[in-house]
């Protein structure tokens, strides 16, 4: 977990560079001298540009194990959904040591590019869920072991990282499985864990300039789960992995967008019997805020089966899009495969 807030101690923000000051005095007395050469000389050839403290944290780092520390003793956590007033952000790792804050995707990224820096293999894995907020995992392998683990950042218990102690993926994502438990109902018996997505590598697809980046990370926040990631459900290697609900649904034009730009859900295009079971299930669940519960739970079920999404997620898809199309983002660009993209930008660029 993040680092806990005290309802009689309300965190005091520090100024951008006294809260790098404040970490690197933190760590100053920990950072092996040969470790922060060696990171200032990658971040230089990688044409990185930090500053002496921000490179002392980054150094001090070194191992996965330091990063999950780092993210639950030492940031508060970024509660950007708190209200509507409250703006949002998709900070770069810098920005991270210079406010003392994350929310889970902005943990992830920074978990990500220090573990790059030292040279660690980490990848990019989300949670998929239903009806629910996913949750971003950075998964990296022990070389002496084999073993899995994983860098994670979350307010919620269970929801932190991992020591690497998992053989296997699914075994890794299997241990998040208990204390996935539905926001909508809060009972812990109401899990909505799904399954995951194979790992990915951020810097393939993404380059690493947004490593030391000043500028909020949009274009990765909204596009980094598009065509090319797959994702598989928990414990059902037998079926072929399959794509994010959302993007599916495009593809399937179960989602389209109308003449205001806006997304909506078109019942007409679902399969003929997920037609029918979408308003036999609103015809019994009102409200989407809740969960579904007796025979409009069974309904639900059935028609997961038959589309892999389900009418609560499916109405909240459509509704998300307004934030990707009113950034400027085009449906296509997650439809399309991001090697694609690149490939036909640089034709452009080269045309």
């Amino acid at each position: 977990m993040s680092k806990p807030i005290s309802a009689d101690q309300p965190r005091v923000p520090l100024a951008p560079d006294a809260q790098v000051k404040y970490f690197a005095d933190l760590y100053q007395g920990a950072v092996n001298p040969d470790t922060l050469t060696k990171l200032t000389a990658r971040a230089a050839e990688l044409g990185l540009r930090f500053t002496n403290d921000e490179l002392l944290v980054l150094a001090a780092l070194d191992t996965p194990d330091k990063v999950q520390g780092f993210l639950d003793t030492h940031l508060d956590y970024n509660d950007d959904h708190v209200s509507v007033e409250q703006e949002e952000t998709a900070m770069p790792p810098r920005r991270v040591l210079q406010t003392g804050a994350a929310h889970c995707f902005e943990g992830a990224l920074f978990a990500y590019a220090v573990n790059y820096l030292h040279g660690h293999n980490s990848r990019f894995v989300l949670l998929e869920t239903t009806q629910d907020i996913e949750h971003n995992l950075v998964v990296w392998q022990d070389v002496h072991t084999g073993r899995l683990g994983c860098n994670a950042h979350s307010t919620y218990p269970g929801l932190d990282g991992r020591r690497a102690e998992y053989r296997t993926l699914n075994a890794l994502i299997e241990s998040y499985y208990p204390y996935y438990y539905s926001i909508r109902s809060n009972d812990y018996n109401d899990i909505v864990l799904v399954g995951y997505s194979e790992p990915f590598d951020l810097a393939e697809r993404f380059g690493i300039a947004w490593m030391a980046s000043e500028e909020m990370l949009w274009s990765i926040y909204y596009t980094y789960i598009d065509a090319s990631v797959k994702f598989r459900y928990l414990n059902d290697d037998a079926h072929e992995p399959h794509l994010y609900p959302l993007v599916h649904a495009l593809k399937e034009n179960w989602i389209r967008i109308d003449a205001n730009g806006q997304g909506y859900v078109s019942t007409r295009d679902l399969p003929d019997a997920a037609h029918k079971l979408w308003h036999e299930f609103w015809q019994l669940h009102t409200d989407a805020s809740k969960r579904p519960q007796h025979t409009a739970s069974e309904i639900e079920r059935e028609f997961f089966r038959l589309t892999g999404t389900t009418p609560i997620d499916l109405f909240d898809h459509a509704d998300d899009l307004q934030w990707f199309l009113a950034a400027g983002y085009k449906i296509e660009q997650l439809l399309t495969k991001h090697s694609e993209r690149s490939r036909e930008a640089a034709e452009s660029k080269n045309a």
